[in-house]
């Protein structure tokens, strides 16, 4: 009686007790070889598997890092995944997407312990690396329609599921600090790597006010890149070329070019590789490291910096991007104003990456933002020898300026604009009074005002000072046109957050 009494109690306890059993031996070789098949049609078998309740998310994120860390990833085995992620029921995506993470992050681990210093090395590694933390910033940190600054609640994944994530991807860079850590140098492939790893981080980062200070610290940033981050949500990443010095440069020009930072993610100075871009949340701008030239005849002063340059040139573009996407009527002059330049460098301003509007009008946004006398200096003396298409590429491009100035509120705004310019390699307000394209481009800028009248689209003359136009032969005659005051003194720019 005693002994059956014992075994009564016992199995009321087992019965009673919270269910918890592991996978058998057999079992997970199951989940391995439908992983390495990568098979879509095999990912409820799995997932019945890994979403049981009986198992704890440790034992899930177990069971599937066993089978993922070893095998090379693949583009099948990420859509696999995904499949295995949101092709059930959303109960069970939570627990689901924590252990693909923690996979993933596992098998990058792998690698990296693998290949050590010769990484650099490895094309193949790199590219897999680079796949891993693209995977996790698509599928989960970006998972469904995301904003700016919020995950989609739809998608299924909870807000401990995000915290969950982010933890393990802050101390997987921990853990890889050498490589995926900071801003400090590393190899150019690497660089790679860790843009695409920081960029992941900063998607997955819980939705909460602080979200962009914690990710800055947990990615050890600093000065300028740390501000970009935390004020805009803007990452810089390259691989530890851009010193703190360029960075800051980088910043002044970014803050002026409020149109490239709608909807900025990631800038990114560095080789790429068009099989596989970097991805995040928002825009991506990919500098290339080519040796961007001075914009102008002549010789470069020493302050001018290439790799600022090439970076800030790449962002004027994004900025003429999309104030044309805003203004249609600006959109269709500008269009016609790059047709006629036709790409001819006597027309053209700068050096043009494409001859489509959004390359022509940024190339030379790009040169007021090296130089603004310098460019309206070239712009009369064209405009002089029957070169009339300079000017009103410049009038295109003060117009996209104008579109995401402090005071604007449209595409089309009567009150004056205040913009920011270079001058001499600090930066000058220029005064808006009219954005012109259709008629007259009225501004100031340097203490001088400038007006230039157009008819029909076509520049017929050029105003400085209230002087007398300066027209191109066989242009048609200027319209009178009232001279552009010279705006009030702007107030001090705002300082900025250190």
């Amino acid at each position: 009686m005693k002994t059956a009494g014992l075994l009564l109690t016992a199995a009321f306890l087992l019965l009673s007790s919270p269910a918890s059993a592991a996978l058998t031996s057999s079992e997970k070789g199951q989940i391995k070889d439908f992983i390495v098949a990568a098979k879509s049609e095999n990912a409820a078998k799995v997932r019945s598997l890994v979403a049981r309740t009986d198992l704890t998310p440790e034992e899930a994120a177990g069971v599937l890092t066993e089978a993922i860390a070893p095998v090379s990833w693949t583009d099948a085995r990420g859509g696999f995944l995904r499949e295995l992620l949101f092709g059930g029921a959303a109960s069970a995506r939570p627990v689901l997407a924590t252990s693909a993470v923690k996979a993933v992050l596992a098998r990058a681990d792998a690698i990296f312990q693998h290949e050590g210093d010769k990484l650099e090395k490895e094309p193949r590694a790199i590219a897999e690396l680079v796949a891993l933390y693209a995977w996790i910033d698509t599928n989960v940190a970006n998972a469904g329609t995301p904003t700016a600054t919020a995950h989609d609640a739809n998608a299924g994944l909870t807000p401990a599921t995000y915290e969950d994530c982010s933890k393990a991807l802050k101390d997987h860079v921990e853990k890889n600090a050498k490589w995926l850590k900071g801003d400090g140098t590393v190899a150019d492939p690497v660089g790679r790597v860790r843009a695409q790893a920081q960029a992941a981080v900063v998607d997955m980062m819980p939705d909460r006010l602080t979200r962009r200070v914690e990710a800055a610290d947990g990615l050890g940033l600093k000065g300028a890149r740390r501000q970009m981050l935390v004020d805009w949500g803007v990452l810089l990443a390259d691989a530890g070329k851009l010193d703190d010095a360029k960075a800051l440069k980088i910043r002044e020009a970014l803050q002026r070019l409020a149109g490239a930072r709608v909807d900025l993610s990631l800038v990114y100075y560095g080789p790429t590789d068009r099989a596989q871009a970097l991805r995040a949340r928002g825009k991506v701008v990919q500098a290339v490291t080519t040796s961007e030239k001075w914009p102008f005849e002549g010789d470069a002063p020493a302050s001018f910096d290439p790799a600022v340059s090439a970076v800030v040139h790449d962002l004027a573009v994004v900025a003429a991007t999309q104030a044309l996407k805003g203004d249609p009527a600006l959109k269709a002059q500008s269009e016609k104003d790059a047709v006629l330049a036709s790409g001819d460098p006597g027309r053209v301003v700068g050096k043009p990456h494409a001859p489509s509007a959004e390359y022509v009008v940024g190339s030379v946004i790009h040169a007021l933002m090296t130089e603004a006398n310098k460019t309206f200096d070239l712009m009369v003396s064209r405009f002089g020898t029957s070169q009339p298409q300079t000017a009103a590429l410049v009038n295109d491009a003060i117009a996209a300026l104008a579109a995401y100035a402090p005071e604007a509120s449209g595409a089309r705004v009567a009150a004056p604009l205040r913009i920011e310019l270079a001058k001499a390699g600090a930066w000058a307000t220029a005064t808006v009074l009219k954005k012109g394209v259709d008629e007259t481009c009225a501004f100031t800028f340097d203490g001088n005002s400038w007006a230039i009248d157009r008819s029909n689209g076509v520049v017929v003359g050029i105003r400085k000072n209230g002087g007398a136009a300066t027209t191109a032969k066989g242009a048609p005659a200027a319209k009178p046109a009232a001279p552009a005051k010279p705006a009030a003194p702007a107030p001090a720019a705002p300082a900025t957050k250190k």
